[in-house]
């Protein structure tokens, strides 16, 4: 955990002291806190859009080139004669 440094004695307290414990001070109240809060849910948002938009052209990219496999088969058949004969 981070700290901060008291304005008055110059030493390091926790980020949530409201008194520091070197000279009894008060220190001010960590008023970014609502801030560090929704910090990570960005971050964390970013990530997942990025995932899925990665899967999604993953999948579009697979849906395309199978479609393509699917039309280069079908120029290769070979003729009608061959295909309605029984083995």
């Amino acid at each position: 955990m981070l700290g901060k440094t008291c304005p008055h004695c110059k030493e390091r307290v926790k980020k949530d002291a409201l008194v520091c414990r070197y000279c009894g001070r008060e220190l001010e109240p960590n008023n970014d806190r609502e801030h560090n809060l929704y910090y990570p849910n960005w971050i964390f948002a970013g990530f997942a859009g990025l995932t899925a938009g990665a899967a999604l052209a993953l999948v579009f990219g697979y849906w395309k080139e199978r479609r393509r496999w699917q039309e280069d088969i079908t120029d290769y058949s070979v003729g009608e004669e061959f295909d309605n004969e029984e083995f």
